[in-house]
C-alpha cells in the first residue's frame, strides 16, 4: 500500500466520523418530530418484541458512514467500525437526555411535587411503557419495561452497525484505498424448465429429464470456464464472445426462469483493474433463491481494461 493512499485513509476516517454524526442527528431530530406528532416511531415492534422502528431509525442514522465510506473509499476496519457502534450508543443516550431538556426546561417533578433528575424521569418513562392495540392502551410494563429498552438500544445500534458490516464484505483494493466495482456479465442458464416428472409416475421420462439436467449443467460449466478463462487472457474480445456464447444478459430473462442458473459478474478497481471473475450457482425463485458462491477467477487486468470501456 502506497504511502499515498495511507494518508487520504487516515484524513478521511473523521470525513465519514462527521457525515455519521450528521445523519444521526437528522434521524434523531426526525424521531423527536414524529414524537411531537402523535407517532412514536421507535415504539414499533413487531410481535411485540422485534424492535422494527428502532432498526429502521438506526439504519437512517447510520447512512452517513456508509455512504462517505464508499465515496471516499475509506475502508471499515474494526476501530472504525468500534467508533460507529460508539457514536450510535452515545447519540441515543444524549437524545434521551435533550428530549428531558426539551420536556422540562425547568426541571421536573414527580406526582408529590419533588423535583427529579434525569435519571428518575428516565426510569419513570420506562415503567411507564405499555402496548396499545386498536386503540386499547395496555398495562404498564413496569420493571419489564426496561427488557423493551433494552431491545431499543439493541435495535437502534444494531440496525445502524448494519451499514458499515455489510461494506466490510465488500470488496475492497488495497493498493489504491478504493471499493471495487461488481458487474453482472453473465446469467448461464444450468438446467432445463417445464415441471418435474416423478420417477414412479414415468420412470423413463424421469430418467430423461435428469440426463437433460446433468447435460445442462455440464454445458453451464464448460461456459463458465470459457468466460474464466477469457477473462485471464489480455483480449477483451475473446471475453465478450465467451459471455456471448455462454449466457448474454440479453437472453437473462429466460435463464432467470429457470431452477438453477449460474450470475457472473466481473469485480474489479476502477482505478488500477485489478479483479476477478466471480460467480454463484442461484436456485429456487422469488423470494426463495439460494445463493451458493463459485470459487472466483483472477481476471488480466489488460482485459478488464478494455472491456469495462
Amino acid at each position: 500500500m502506497s504511502q499515498g493512499v495511507r494518508e487520504l485513509r487516515a484524513s478521511a476516517g473523521p470525513v465519514v466520523l462527521g457525515a455519521g454524526a450528521i445523519t444521526i442527528g437528522l434521524a434523531l431530530v426526525g424521531v423527536f418530530a414524529a414524537n411531537h406528532a402523535g407517532e412514536n416511531i421507535m415504539g414499533w415492534y413487531g410481535d411485540y418484541v422485534i424492535p422494527t422502528g428502532a432498526v429502521l431509525v438506526g439504519l437512517v442514522a447510520a447512512s452517513g458512514f456508509g455512504v462517505s465510506s464508499y465515496l471516499t473509499g475509506t475502508k471499515i476496519s474494526g476501530g472504525l467500525l468500534l467508533a460507529v457502534v460508539g457514536m450510535l450508543a452515545a447519540g441515543y443516550g444524549l437524545a434521551q437526555y435533550i428530549e428531558f431538556r426539551l420536556l422540562f426546561p425547568d426541571g421536573a417533578a414527580d406526582e408529590q411535587g419533588h423535583a427529579i433528575g434525569f435519571v428518575a424521569w428516565y426510569d419513570a418513562v420506562t415503567r411507564s411503557f405499555r402496548f396499545s392495540d386498536h386503540g386499547h392502551e395496555g398495562s404498564t410494563l413496569d420493571g419489564w419495561g426496561y427488557a423493551f429498552r433494552a431491545l431499543e438500544v439493541v435495535g437502534f445500534v444494531g440496525g445502524g452497525a448494519l451499514v458499515p458490516l455489510l461494506l466490510r464484505r465488500l470488496p475492497y483494493c488495497d493498493a489504491c484505498g478504493l471499493y471495487k466495482r461488481s458487474r453482472a456479465i453473465a446469467l448461464i442458464p444450468a438446467s432445463v424448465g417445464g415441471k418435474i416428472i416423478h420417477p414412479r409416475r414415468d420412470p423413463a421420462g424421469a430418467a430423461a429429464q435428469q440426463a437433460e439436467m446433468e447435460a445442462a449443467r455440464t454445458a453451464a460449466d464448460a461456459a463458465l470456464t470459457a468466460i474464466r478463462t477469457a477473462g485471464r487472457g489480455a483480449d477483451a474480445e475473446a471475453l465478450r464472445a465467451a459471455i456471448q456464447t455462454g449466457g448474454p444478459l440479453e437472453r437473462k430473462r429466460a435463464a432467470a426462469r429457470l431452477p438453477a442458473r449460474i450470475a457472473v459478474s466481473l469485480v474489479h478497481c476502477r482505478r488500477c483493474h485489478d479483479g476477478e471473475v466471480r460467480a454463484a450457482m442461484l436456485t429456487g425463485k422469488g423470494n426463495r433463491i439460494r445463493r451458493t458462491p463459485l470459487p472466483p477467477s483472477p481476471a488480466s487486468r489488460d482485459a478488464i481494461r478494455e472491456f469495462v470501456r
